[in-house]
């Protein structure tokens, strides 16, 4: 396919063209970002154990050729190309479509200068060949030192023993036999002791490891070290999502061997409401480990940090300190180099906005709290509006006004139920009181 890169498709998406992403249990997926089910699972994953009787025809890729082009992915590369919308890319459109900037935009731009070379290994039937993979998207199993109030059992072990407790909830008992699977039995173990993605390494740009908490994962320090050791790791920038809770010493010195290092910090609130939204953080521990980064990278070029705050009805209303604090971090430990920027890179967080569950979803909030919500976001956009930022930051200010069109989108009455009902029963599980964090729901619970 000889598309040139100023004539691609509107729709095009860099991550689903270069296809490589693995699900926290081994199978394959276009991007972290999509909610797509494939079929292929990484070597040795005992997946079919479990559930062949609901999803016929899984089967186990030999090689990494085959991992990537699962026929769903394949189909759904072609229609991108197509400039048709795919199912499983829906949740990047709909973000657009708001206003909000997606992953698909923001992966587009960062990595524009490799696009002709996917362009160059891409066929019309959507078949990558892995000379094209230069970004791998790694998601290491879920271990995780932490259970968000959004999150599930697939992408923290630690809800498999309270989910059950929750009286709504859409997992069953074959997902809770999959997420212990995953945390029993990583799929990375195999795959890192064997050397399956050695044959795409050297030709790899960027790493991205999610989680779980990759940063709790002792595998991944000794694969790193491997990458060191074949001499690949000087061409090779990494990526992690991290609730920042952890950064040992260990990890600081491999990082120093490899090109650049960009960590996204998900975090969610500032002070005590942080441990209450990512249970059972604690922000003092943040803090100190942000300060460690920050000094970490006053050493060497190429690190870069920033914030990604995943929103909900338990978090919107305390926006406010939550980007000031990114600020604050912007202005402190921001530094220019010579051939680029490094430090703390944001002014302002890049903003997730919690569709799954769905009763957690800020649109579910109570009018007379939108109403509230409203008012606040316009004025933290008038803020920082009118706060000299740098023109690379004005899609983030703009994201914040445009978070009104998610807010005001229709509630639905019964996930309020809902989440009344699973907030007390999480609270009961984990003997906590929602009053004592979040004043605004007393009276509401």
């Amino acid at each position: 396919m000889q598309k040139k890169l100023d004539s691609l498709p509107e729709k095009f998406c860099y991550l689903a063209m270069q296809g490589y992403s693995t699900h926290g249990h081994g199978r394959t997926r276009p991007c972290c970002f999509s909610r797509m089910g494939t079929n292929t699972y990484m070597p040795g994953v005992k997946i079919n154990d479990i559930y062949e009787w609901q999803h016929h025809g899984n089967s186990n890729a030999n090689n990494i050729t085959e991992f990537i082009n699962d026929p769903e992915v394949m189909k759904l590369r072609k229609q991108l190309m197509d400039n048709q919308v795919p199912e499983g890319c829906r949740s990047c459109f709909e973000l657009e479509d708001q206003g909000i900037r997606s992953f698909r935009q923001t992966w587009n731009d960062i990595y524009e200068d490799h696009i002709d070379t996917t362009l160059e290994n891409l066929t019309d039937d959507g078949f990558v060949d892995p000379k094209a993979v230069s970004y791998l998207d790694i998601t290491l199993g879920n271990v995780c030192n932490l259970k968000c109030r959004s999150c599930n059992p697939w992408a923290s072990h630690r809800w498999i023993e309270e989910g059950p407790t929750v009286p709504h909830t859409d997992w069953d008992k074959t997902a809770y036999q999959i997420a212990k699977l995953s945390s029993d039995d990583p799929w990375f173990v195999r795959a890192f002791a064997e050397g399956f993605f050695d044959p795409v390494l050297p030709n790899v740009k960027v790493i991205n490891f999610i989680g779980g908490e990759p940063l709790v994962v002792n595998e991944h320090y000794d694969w790193l070290e491997h990458i060191v050791e074949q001499g690949w790791s000087q061409n090779i920038e990494l990526h992690y999502n991290t609730n920042a809770t952890t950064i040992p010493d260990r990890l600081l010195d491999i990082w120093d061997k490899f090109r650049g290092v960009v960590l996204s910090l998900s975090i969610d609130a500032v002070g005590d409401l942080a441990y209450y939204v990512r249970y059972p953080s604690k922000w003092r521990v943040v803090e100190k480990n942000v300060k460690k980064l920050a000094e970490f990278s006053k050493t060497r070029t190429g690190v870069i940090v920033h914030t990604h705050v995943t929103l909900s009805m338990l978090n919107l209303h305390d926006l406010p300190n939550l980007l000031q604090w990114c600020k604050d971090q912007y202005d402190s430990w921001y530094y220019e180099w010579e051939w680029g920027n490094h430090g703390y890179q944001n002014c302002l967080p890049h903003f997730n906005i919690v569709d799954h569950p769905h009763w957690l979803h800020i649109r579910n909030l109570p009018q007379e709290q939108k109403d509230e919500m409203n008012q606040m976001l316009e004025q933290q956009y008038n803020k920082f509006k009118n706060a000299n930022l740098p023109d690379w930051e004005q899609w983030a200010v703009d994201n914040i006004k445009n978070l009104k069109n998610v807010l005001n989108q229709p509630a639905d009455e019964n996930d309020w139920k809902i989440f009344i009902d699973n907030t007390i029963a999480s609270d009961k599980f984990r003997n906590i009181n929602i009053k004592d964090y979040i004043p605004w729901m007393g009276g509401k619970i």
